[in-house]
């Protein structure tokens, strides 16, 4: 009868620990910033600029027939996008942090989803061959788009940035579709930020969730 009370106790316990250490960890004292235009709506509230009002056809690596671009919040709740000019055809020294991490240390960045934007031509640019290369990569997903739609579809992700960031940077994007984050695709250091600043977004998901489940049993 103790052993049953003892397992009873934990029960209720152990779900309180676990909401102790979250709103004592880094989920709640790390703060990613917003980037892009922003208005003030009233006192302690923002609207941000999202870019979840692209719409855009895509030809896929897979496939030749043009599709929306429409990125699914259920499958990628948040993800890393880049935008690869033809013009860096010979710059392959952009990428040379992120390729690292892809080929050398894979497993830090295996689970996020990194989206790669070239431009439509009628060769393809060497440095997207080089990048398909890395095919083999699940995360790793090719879209290309007509030059006018590249550059609409850049500016979006970009619009507003601070002047010291490139159009050449990886941006992050979180569940609501903000912009929380650009990294420097040169050099690795900045791609390991982005895979801890991921996990941070993904862990303040599943906070909110566990949040949203616990107020709903408490009613």
């Amino acid at each position: 009868m103790k052993n049953k009370k003892w397992l009873l106790i934990l029960i209720i316990l152990i779900p309180s620990l676990f909401w102790v250490i979250l709103e004592t960890s880094t989920i709640n004292s790390y703060k990613l910033h917003y980037y892009g235009p922003k208005k003030a709506l009233a006192e302690n509230d923002t609207l941000y600029h999202t870019v979840s009002d692209s719409s855009f056809l895509i030809s896929s690596k897979n496939t030749n027939t043009p599709a929306p671009f429409k990125v699914d919040t259920a499958k990628y709740p948040v993800y890393a996008i880049m935008f690869i000019k033809n013009s860096y055809s010979n710059d392959s020294y952009r990428l040379a942090g992120l390729w690292e991490f892809l080929n050398y240390k894979k497993e830090k960045v295996e689970h996020i989803p990194f989206f790669l934007v070239t431009e439509t031509t009628n060769h393809i640019p060497e440095i997207q061959t080089n990048l398909e290369k890395m095919s083999s990569n699940k995360n790793l997903i090719f879209l290309s788009l007509e030059q006018p739609q590249f550059d609409s579809l850049n500016y979006l992700y970009f619009k507003e940035k601070p002047i010291h960031i490139d159009y050449s940077f990886i941006a992050l994007i979180d569940s609501k579709r903000h912009i929380r984050g650009y990294y420097d695709a040169r050099y690795a250091a900045e791609i390991k930020r982005l895979g801890d600043e991921y996990k941070h977004l993904r862990l303040k998901d599943e906070k909110q969730k566990l949040t949203r489940s616990n107020e709903i049993k408490g009613n």
